[in-house]
């Protein structure tokens, strides 16, 4: 853990503008994929990048059935956001796209990639609003396979940047697939407080 360069207030403002955006999220995933959805905190912490905190925040195997699509927050706050599910939450989620031939692999990912980008707008849009800043969410990226560890691929994204970021993980819980959690990680730079007081 850092030694907090910010007041709580500051921290909590920020907790509360998330915690916005993930019930707006989680609207426009319950929208967008016609199902019931929830969501559930699993991680809050400022930290320094290389922090084990930040190990195991999905509690997700590094697998090569898994896949990462990241948006990067651009503005006067330096963050990403990682949605991270299995190749059997893909295949749920998506598996109401049919055909025969390979592109329909591809529109299943375009899918997924255009749900990624509803939800992070989701985010952004809460977080720009309650907090005063000037953010957007760049193209969504997958990455599939992702067989790496979700702590590495932050580490590489932020170390050379920042001295500590904010993070904030959620599990979005699908009503009908109880056994489904998709992970949807938000990191930002510290300064997101100082930028907000």
């Amino acid at each position: 853990m850092i030694t907090h360069r910010f007041t709580k207030e500051s921290e909590s403002r920020a907790k509360s503008a998330f915690e916005k955006g993930f019930v707006h999220a989680v609207s426009s995933f319950t929208q967008f994929a016609n199902i019931p959805v929830d969501y559930k905190i699993v991680h809050e912490g400022v930290h320094t990048v290389e922090d084990d905190d930040v190990k195991g925040l999905c509690n997700l195997k590094a697998d090569k059935s898994n896949l990462l699509v990241t948006t990067e927050i651009i503005g006067n706050v330096f963050g990403k956001s990682y949605l991270l599910m299995t190749n059997q939450e893909f295949e749920i989620l998506s598996g109401g796209i049919y055909g025969k031939d390979a592109s329909v692999l591809t529109i299943r990912e375009e899918f997924i990639k255009e749900l990624d980008n509803i939800l992070s707008a989701s985010v952004i849009t809460k977080l720009a609003n309650e907090l005063g800043l000037k953010i957007y969410g760049n193209v969504p990226v997958m990455v599939r396979p992702f067989a790496s560890e979700l702590a590495s691929v932050i580490f590489d994204d932020f170390a050379e940047d920042v001295s500590g970021v904010y993070v904030i993980a959620i599990h979005f819980k699908i009503q009908s697939y109880p056994e489904l959690k998709p992970c949807f990680v938000w990191v930002v730079d510290q300064d997101i407080f100082t930028t907000i007081n």
